[in-house]
């Protein structure tokens, strides 16, 4: 998951920072020299957002007796229920019969799995807990043709390919962890894509590539991975899957395996025979919720039609007994979510479109809720009319990644906008590459709560929150994220470290776009400054 290609990443994917074509990029630095003025009603709304209401919420999310809101246990339960009540309380109806939307899953206890290459020089063989970590995937057994493709890598600016003459479809494709030889290599940017030192994300780019290309499933060969095991750095804990028939095609599974001499001399002449991977587990089936709420339109030919804001509200729980508070991953977006709903909830007004609230489940595990949601929604995809995204808000930009972000993105007077910028009124929002119609919205937004913006237009497709799911089925979204926190997915995610002012920010700013979002003219009637800067005069 990736920030910005400049700053320490962890949310999105590798999505060029400079989009494509003859653009001027200066166009997507929105600098809020003066606070502009919002519709009155919104103005109130976005006043009625406090601090002391967010640290509340996020102070019973974190609590210990919430477990670290893991995936099927009683504090994430006990999560979805405080959720719901908050929303009743605001007098915010559930969207559908209930509050809570019901979100089958199964959850594995990992068991005896393996890897086996079958090569021209003999069979390889490798077992979870010695020499292999495998992926989290259904039981069974997956065989194939093997490929070997490199360091399994296609970048275009360094005229680097190493699947260029090479088919992978539907076979198990072998590749070299790590980055090839020479500096152009070590540059930060291509480290981070290629080499980040965060596991969770180090082959999302690949990953993407290998889906894209029709592989059927991934092989890292790690150098010394045999060494973390043995010294329990890579511990087998208890996944997650979807339930049974309710899971769609995605990223290929990807195992990682002990790179030895003799497999590497092997390597460098090709690899080429056949693979099995064998997963064993004990399965279970358990149950999750989203929790979900809704506030009608007041335009009755534009209620029909909705604005739907999410975040999700679980975590890691206790991995190896260890809590993990997740205060900045996600109790921060949650807690905004649910202050962003009441605010609007407490005015008299409403903006014309209806306004939806989701609480997602089973995001760290795959994204599940948000994807079942899109699967089995509440309200019609076809009438969402955009989808907002919260996820690890509390900590602000800071000048030093203000100046990675000037040099990555080839804006040409950087000192004239960053000068005198205080980062903490500063955020990077993502919007979708098809969508530049966002961007005025996105635009006023900021201004008008104060906060000055780079629009970031990136597909989505691949990104790694929630919004990902709607991206994938064409709903206009945008995603909203701090800056990158060295206790991400750590212990230390703890609600003294993270800063409740930005917290505060972030749920003003997004509250604004999402009434400005629902409130908007239906396109015909959009103002000429919209149109333009979309690209187009209908």
């Amino acid at each position: 998951m990736i920030l910005t290609t400049a700053v320490a990443a962890v949310f999105r994917l590798a999505a060029p920072l400079v989009p494509s074509g003859s653009r001027d990029t200066a166009g997507d630095f929105i600098r809020a020299v003066r606070p502009e003025a919002l519709p009155a009603p919104l103005s109130a709304a976005v006043d009625r957002i406090e601090t002391p209401r967010l640290t509340a919420h996020i102070a019973f999310l974190t609590d210990p007796r919430r477990e670290g809101r893991g995936l099927g246990t009683r504090g994430l339960d006990a999560a979805a229920r405080y959720l719901a009540e908050q929303l009743k309380a605001a007098g915010i109806p559930p969207l559908g019969d209930s509050y809570f939307q019901s979100v089958p899953l199964r959850q594995v206890r990992p068991g005896k799995s393996s890897l086996r290459l079958h090569t021209r020089s003999g069979a390889f063989t490798f077992r979870s807990g010695r020499d292999a970590v495998l992926p989290p995937f259904e039981p069974g057994t997956i065989s194939g043709p093997m490929v070997f493709a490199g360091y399994g890598i296609r970048e275009a600016a360094l005229d680097y390919d190493d699947f260029r003459g090479l088919d992978v479809r539907g076979k198990v494709v072998v590749f070299l962890d790590g980055v090839p030889p020479g500096a152009a290599w070590q540059k930060p940017e291509i480290l981070e894509k290629y080499a980040p030192a965060r596991a969770a994300d180090r082959y999302d780019v690949r990953l993407a590539l290998l889906e894209q290309l029709g592989a059927r499933a991934a092989v890292a060969l790690v150098a010394g991975l045999d060494r973390r095991i043995a010294e329990g750095k890579e511990p087998a804990f208890p996944y997650f899957l979807a339930a049974a028939g309710g899971a769609l095609p995605g990223e290929p599974p990807l195992a990682r395996a002990a790179l030895t001499p003799e497999l590497g001399a092997l390597a460098k002449g090709g690899l080429e025979g056949t693979a099995d991977l064998t997963i064993g587990g004990e399965v279970r089936t358990i149950q999750g919720f989203n929790v979900l709420g809704k506030l009608e339109g007041t335009e009755p030919a534009l209620r029909n039609k909705a604005v739907l804001i999410g975040a999700h509200m679980d975590h890691l729980g206790m991995p190896g007994g260890v809590l993990h508070p997740g205060a900045d991953d996600n109790a921060s977006g949650v807690a905004a979510l649910l202050e962003i709903a009441n605010a609007i909830a407490a005015g008299a007004a409403r903006p014309k479109r209806t306004l939806l609230f989701a609480f997602w489940t089973g995001e760290e595990e795959g994204k599940f809720g948000s994807g079942y949601y899109t699967r089995q929604p509440r309200w019609p995809l076809a009438a969402t009319d955009a989808y907002l995204n919260m996820d690890m808000i509390a900590h602000p930009w800071t000048t030093a990644d203000f100046q990675a972000l000037a040099k990555a993105s080839g804006l040409k007077d950087a000192r004239a906008f960053f000068d005198g910028l205080d980062p903490a009124y500063f955020a990077e929002p993502g919007l979708p590459e098809n969508r530049r119609d966002m961007g005025p919205i996105l635009a006023r937004a900021g201004r008008g709560t104060g906060m000055s913006l780079h629009l970031d237009w990136t597909d989505g497709r691949n990104g790694g929150s929630d919004y990902r799911e709607f991206a994938r089925r064409d709903v206009p979204f945008a995603r909203f994220f701090g800056n990158y926190f060295p206790q991400y997915h750590k212990p230390g995610d703890t609600p003294a470290q993270l800063d409740p002012g930005q917290v505060r920010r972030m749920a003003r700013l997004v509250l604004a776009a999402a009434w400005l979002l629902a409130d908007r003219q239906p396109a015909a009637f959009r103002s000429r400054a919209e149109n333009e800067f979309a690209g187009t005069d209908n």
